[in-house]
C-alpha cells in the first residue's frame, strides 16, 4: 500500500510514523510456518550383512530410507557407533544390499538403478555403473551359487544383475511382453543357476532365465496366469527354487512347474556372524542384539542410532483437540496436540501397511483408509490398541489397492472411491455402516475408470463423486475423458453423469460449500456445480499449476466459509461469494507438501517430507 506525500506532509511526521507502525504491525500478521516436528521416527533397523572378519573391526550394515536421505547404515557391533555412506546423489529409490566374497559391499540403488561396490576397510565408495536406464524400482534381489546378484526392475521388468568379482553390470533383458506387466518382483536362483523371476501385477507370470545362455521362459500354466498379483518363490536349503501361487504350491523347473510339497527357505547360516555372536537388528529402543552361538545368550549394545524419520503421507481430520494424520511406508498413525505439542505415534493400526490416505473423525470413532490393499478400518484412539478390537477391521476390497477418501454420506454410512489393483482399470464404491462396520462394493458406474473423491449433497440424499481414466499402477486408460456423477444413496445407483472441464482425464477434491454449491479441481481449473439443478455454474482458472495431495481441505473455514488448497508452493483460497481465487501465503515448504488439514480456526497442518508444520492463516 502506498502513502500519498500530500497527506503526509498535512498529518506531520508524528501521523507518517503511527502509519509506518500500522504497516509494522500488517506485515508482522503475515502468516508464517511453523516446524511442529517429525511425527514418527522408527528406531527399529534391520541389519542384514556383518564385515570386517579380517580385521576382527565388526560392523552390522543395513539401509536407510527417508523423504530427505538415502544411505547404508554401519553399527559397530562393540561400540554402537554408527557409519554413514551416503547414496542420496544417485536418486531416490529403494536400497538392495549384499555382501560380496571379498568382504565389500554391493548396491543397487538410484534413479536410473546403479549397481554400487563399498569397501568397509578403505571406506571407498565406487560406481559400478547402470544396467538398465529405465529401471527405477525394485522389490527384491538374489544371490547366485557363482557370487553374481540379481535384482528385477520396475517399470520394464528388465532382470539386472552385478559380478561382484569382476565389477562388470549387464542386464539379461526385459521379461514380460504385455505393457501391463511392469514388475519383476523379489526373485531367486537356484544351483544349477537359473534365476526364476515372478512377474507381476496386472496378472501372474513366473520366468525362468538360464544365468549361463541367457535363455527365457515363462513357466506358469495358462490357468494360473489369470488371477491379478505375482507368484512367490524361494531357494531351499536342497538348492532348488519353490513357489507358491494362491493356495498352489510347486516346485520350479526351467520348462514349468512341478505341483507339490514344498521345503522351507534356506537359513542364513553365518553370515550375520560378528565372531561367536549372532547378529540381529536394532530394536525400538536403539539396542543392537547379540547372541553367543554357542549357549544362546542374549546381549545388547547401546547404539548411536537415532532412528529414521518417516514420510507424512495425510493429514487428514481433527478430533478432541488433536490432529490426526498417517505416514508411508510404514503406515503408521499419528496424533498432534496444539495445546501442548504432544505427539502419540500409534504405530500401524490400519489394515494397509504401506499408507495411510485418510483419517475421518466419526462419532464412532477413526475411520482409517489405507493402502495396500484397499482396506477401510476403525480406530478408538482414546481405547488401548488390542489386536481384534481396537482397531477393528471394516473391509480389504477385491481386486481394488487404493482407498483415497473417506466421507460420511447424507445416508450415514461412510464411503470411499477406489483406485484398482495394479495393471487393472474400473474402480469401485464402498459403503461402510460406521456402527455394523459391514459392507458393499459397487463397481465405478463409469467404465474402465477409478472413483477418485466423493462429497456429500445433503439437500438431495446423493453422493457427488469425481473419477480418472487412470486405473492401478502400470494400467494403460482406455478412455479419453473423466467424468463427475451423481450417486442416489437410497436407491444405490448413479443418477447423474457431467465433464465440467471438457478434455479433463482426471478430476479431484471436491468440497461442499456452505451455500450448497460443490467446488472441484480438474485440468488446472476450479469449476462449481449445483446439485440441485445438475448444472456447471462457474468454471475458472486456478492461480497455481501443481497440486498438492489431497487438492482441498475438506471443510469450509471461517466467516466467509472459504475453501482452501494448496499447490506450487502456495496456499489458494476460493471464496464461494464471488467465485474468486486467490493466493494467501507462498512458502518453499508448501512446495514439498503432501497431506494438508484447515481446521475451524483456520489453521493449516501440513505434511512437508518428516516435518509436521503449521500455518496459521486467520479467519476471514
Amino acid at each position: 500500500m502506498k502513502f500519498p506525500l500530500w497527506l503526509a506532509g498535512r498529518l506531520g511526521v508524528v501521523a507518517l510514523g503511527l502509519f509506518a507502525a500500522t504497516v509494522l504491525v500488517a506485515a508482522a500478521a503475515t502468516p508464517v510456518v511453523e516446524d511442529l516436528g517429525e511425527p514418527v521416527r522408527l528406531r527399529t533397523l534391520a541389519l542384514p550383512e556383518v564385515t570386517g572378519r579380517a580385521s576382527g573391526r565388526y560392523i552390522a550394515w543395513g539401509t536407510y530410507e527417508t523423504a530427505e536421505k538415502n544411505a547404508l547404515v554401519g553399527i559397530n557391533v562393540q561400540t554402537g557407533a554408527v557409519t554413514w555412506v551416503d547414496v542420496t546423489a544417485f536418486g531416490r529409490s529403494h536400497l538392495r544390499l549384499t555382501k560380496a566374497a571379498d568382504g565389500t559391499l554391493i548396491v543397487y540403488t538410484g534413479n536410473p538403478g546403479h549397481f554400487l561396490r563399498y569397501d568397509p576397510e578403505q571406506r571407498a565408495l565406487l560406481d559400478l555403473g547402470v544396467p538398465a536406464k529405465g529401471a527405477s524400482y525394485w522389490l527384491g534381489h538374489t544371490v547366485g551359487p557363482d557370487g553374481r546378484i540379481y535384482v528385477g526392475t520396475f517399470p520394464n521388468a528388465v532382470l539386472v544383475r552385478c559380478d561382484p568379482r569382476t565389477g562388470k553390470v549387464d542386464q539379461l533383458g526385459q521379461l514380460a511382453t504385455d505393457r501391463k506387466q511392469s514388475y519383476i518382483t523379489t526373485p531367486a536362483v537356484s544351483a544349477d543357476n537359473v534365476v526364476y523371476c515372478p512377474v507381476g501385477l496386472h496378472h501372474r507370470e513366473l520366468w525362468s532365465v538360464d544365468a549361463v545362455s541367457g535363455e527365457k521362459k515363462q513357466i506358469l500354466p495358462a490357468a494360473m496366469t489369470q488371477a491379478q498379483g505375482a507368484p512367490t518363490v524361494w531357494t531351499a536349503a536342497d538348492g532348488n527354487v519353490y513357489g507358491r501361487s494362491g493356495a498352489t504350491e510347486f516346485r520350479c523347473r526351467r520348462d514349468g512347474i512341478e505341483v507339490g510339497p514344498t521345503l522351507p527357505p534356506r537359513p542364513e547360516g553365518s553370515a550375520k556372524r560378528a565372531g561367536d555372536q549372532a547378529v540381529g537388528g536394532v530394536d525400538a529402543t536403539g539396542q543392537l542384539m547379540l547372541t553367543e552361538v554357542a549357549t544362546g545368550r542374549k546381549t545388547y549394545v547401546a547404539t548411536e542410532y537415532a532412528g529414521a524419520p518417516r514420510q507424512i503421507y495425510s493429514v487428514s481430520c481433527e478430533r478432541d483437540g488433536r490432529i490426526f494424520g498417517g505416514t508411508f511406508s510404514p503406515a503408521n498413525t499419528f496424533a498432534y496436540d496444539p495445546r501442548n505439542g504432544a505427539v502419540t505415534d500409534y504405530g500401524v493400526v490400519a489394515s494397509g501397511p504401506i499408507q495411510v490416505y485418510d483419517t475421518l473423525n466419526h462419532a464412532q470413532g477413526l475411520f482409517l483408509s489405507s493402502y495396500m490393499n484397499a482396506s477401510v478400518d476403525r480406530f478408538d484412539p482414546a481405547q488401548p490398541v488390542v489386536k481384534g478390537r481396537n482397531p477393528r477391521h471394516a473391509i480389504t476390497v477385491p481386486g481394488q489397492e487404493r482407498p483415497t477418501q473417506l466421507v460420511e454420506g447424507p445416508d450415514g454410512f461412510i464411503y470411499t472411491g477406489t483406485v484398482p489393483s495394479k495393471g487393472r482399470l474400473g474402480g469401485a464404491l464402498v459403503r461402510v455402516d460406521p456402527v455394523e462396520l459391514t459392507s458393499r462394493v459397487r463397481p465405478s458406474p463409469v467404465v474402465n475408470q477409478s472413483v477418485m473423491r466423493l462429497v456429500a449433497v445433503p439437500e438431495t440424499g446423493e453422493l457427488f463423486c469425481t473419477t480418472s481414466i487412470q486405473g492401478g499402477s502400470s494400467a494403460i486408460p482406455t478412455e479419453k475423458s473423466a467424468y463427475v456423477f451423481l450417486w442416489d444413496c437410497r436407491e444405490q445407483k448413479e443418477v447423474f453423469r457431467a465433464q465440467p472441464v471438457p478434455g479433463a482425464i482426471s478430476y479431484g477434491a471436491v468440497v461442499r460449500a456452505r451455500n450448497g454449491l460443490i467446488y472441484g479441481l480438474g485440468a488446472g481449473k476450479y469449476y462449481v456445480f449445483d446439485p440441485r439443478e445438475r448444472r456447471v455454474v462457474f468454471t475458472g482458472e486456478l492461480p497455481v499449476k501443481d497440486i498438492r495431495f489431497p487438492g482441498l481441505s475438506d471443510v469450509p473455514v471461517g466467516p466467509r466459509g472459504l475453501i482452501y488448497g494448496i499447490g506450487d508452493n502456495a496456499v489458494f483460497s476460493i471464496d464461494p461469494a464471488d467465485h474468486s481465487v486467490r493466493v494467501v501465503v507462498r512458502d518453499p515448504a508448501l512446495a514439498r507438501t503432501h497431506g494438508f488439514f484447515v481446521n475451524a480456526a483456520a489453521v493449516l497442518y501440513f505434511g512437508d517430507r518428516t516435518h509436521l508444520r503449521r500455518i496459521r492463516l486467520g479467519a476471514e
